[in-house]
């Protein structure tokens, strides 16, 4: 608990239990306007706390990698040719770059994070370096595969920076390359009002993870607040956050308009938990 405090410290503010009642439990149009998230909000919220979250929030990071890599290389066998080369973009701390390294794969991984570049390069990612989606510090056609993993995509407050990102990955893709989108949100549920706006996740010893996630019509997605609640202390709250929802029709519309000849989408039925959405776009 300890070690988590200090991380928490970091990165989070303390507030008073009151406000974050309020904040919890306030009508839509209340919390919108507290939780409008800055647009390089990432910069912010994906540090040493966020690591240290998500490390217990994921439950067993191995086994979550194992089923990863088996999914990227089943849609690798079946789409690409035999050992395409990799772009790991954000990285993180390497999970999947130094796995898919290790079986041989031609791998770059990039992100803006240096805590997590360090991990990576520690833990034997082949090449590691720091860039934005934006702005790939890549040749143009040099990809076979780019990989954006768990939420990684939808981010950008900016309509304009999602564009940019995606005629990013195009420019990057060889020819019948491949983009492979990974995420757990379920964008058509909370489109359609059946998102269940408030979660709590036990983080161990007694502490709670408490996120509110509420539509915004305006921005196109889900504005964030999250909590963390250690035992018989006041919450620290962390900043506001952004993920973009996007349905088939979004999907289809942005990806034409990057230059991707095909998307094809696959997520969990209905009511299956975990969640997990599939999005591939073609070159």
């Amino acid at each position: 608990m300890a070690a988590m405090h200090t991380l928490i410290d970091a990165n989070f503010r303390r507030t008073d239990t009151a406000s974050a009642r309020h904040l919890w439990s306030c009508d839509d149009a209340t919390f919108l306007a507290a939780a409008r998230p800055h647009n390089d909000w990432p910069r912010q919220y994906f540090g040493p706390a966020y690591a240290a979250l998500a490390d217990r929030f994921a439950g067993d990071p191995a086994a979550r990698t194992r089923r990863d890599i088996d999914t990227i290389l089943r849609i690798a066998a079946d789409h690409l040719a035999p050992r395409p080369r990799i772009l790991d973009i954000p990285c993180g701390s390497g999970r999947h770059a130094t796995a898919l390294a290790a079986q041989g794969f031609d791998v770059i991984g990039l992100d803006r994070q240096p805590d997590y570049l360090r991990a990576a390069r520690a833990a034997g990612a082949a090449t590691c370096a720091a860039a934005e989606m934006r702005a790939l510090p890549i040749a143009t056609g040099r990809i076979d595969l780019v990989l954006n993993m768990w939420n990684s995509l939808g981010y950008f407050v900016e309509a304009a920076d999602e564009a940019a990102t995606l005629a990013e990955f195009r420019r990057v893709l060889r020819p019948g390359g491949m983009v492979l989108v990974q995420q757990d949100l379920d964008a058509p549920a909370a489109l359609e009002g059946r998102w269940v706006q408030h979660m709590k996740a036990p983080l161990g010893d007694g502490a709670l993870l408490l996120v509110r996630q509420v539509p915004d019509a305006a921005l196109g997605g889900l504005a964030c607040l999250s909590w963390v609640v250690l035992p018989d202390q006041a919450p620290w709250q962390g900043p506001a956050f952004f993920l973009r929802l996007r349905d088939d029709a979004a999907w289809a519309r942005e990806a034409a308009a990057a230059g991707f000849a095909k998307v094809s989408i696959a997520r969990t039925p209905a009511g299956v938990v975990p969640h997990e959405t599939i999005v591939l776009l073609h070159a």
